[in-house]
């Protein structure tokens, strides 16, 4: 029974791995179609005024779906939004907003790049002083073996902390970037479209 459920997980996890959510249009860009069954709901009902910023919830649903996105393709991203009577005014705002949230995302990424260099350099500065004192102390007076291996250990610990900060943490940092880039360049269409869950 439970070798039946590995074997499941296994082959489900098979196909999801090659399962590819992502439509692409005539032109080869990746497809990101959104609805909007409520307009209310699109935008923020707070923003700095002439900076429209979408909802929360948009964010989380554009997050949410673009989060797993492969991003090593030069392919554009193109947004397809549908909704009923979305006026031509509603459209360049719901562009602009759609924007100005990964903007400043984009923003906010570029600060953490700047505190994860500081943080790298001060985790092995801190490392290789404390293995060049570990050195000097036991070449000049002598330390016990225990302690000269404790003073070791941390010497370790902050030159691989700067190690996993630099090549783990900034490839991740830089992924959401590279996600961020293309949906600031990315191109937007509008269409009218009457869902049933607008027919109420």
């Amino acid at each position: 029974m439970l070798f039946n459920r590995i074997r499941k997980i296994k082959k489900l996890s098979k196909k999801l791995e090659s399962f590819e959510p992502y439509e692409t249009n005539e032109k080869g860009d990746r497809l990101i179609r959104l609805h909007v069954n409520d307009l209310d709901y699109f935008l923020s009902p707070l923003s700095i005024d002439g900076v429209p910023a979408i909802s929360d919830e948009t964010a989380y649903l554009l997050n949410f779906y673009l989060k797993n996105m492969s991003v090593d393709g030069d392919e554009k991203l193109c947004f397809e939004i549908t909704g009923h009577n979305i006026t031509e005014n509603e459209r360049i705002i719901y562009e602009k907003a759609i924007k100005n949230y990964y903007r400043e995302e984009f923003i906010d990424v570029q600060m953490k790049f700047k505190e994860n260099t500081k943080k790298t350099i001060t985790m092995l500065i801190v490392g290789l002083f404390i293995f060049l004192n570990r050195v000097f102390i036991h070449s000049s007076i002598g330390v016990l073996g225990n302690l000269a291996e404790i003073i070791n250990i941390a010497a370790w610990v902050f030159i691989w902390e700067s190690v996993e900060l630099f090549f783990i943490e900034r490839a991740g940092l830089r992924r959401i970037q590279i996600r961020n880039l293309k949906i600031l360049e990315a191109d937007f269409t509008f269409k009218e479209k009457v869902s049933p869950e607008d027919i109420i």
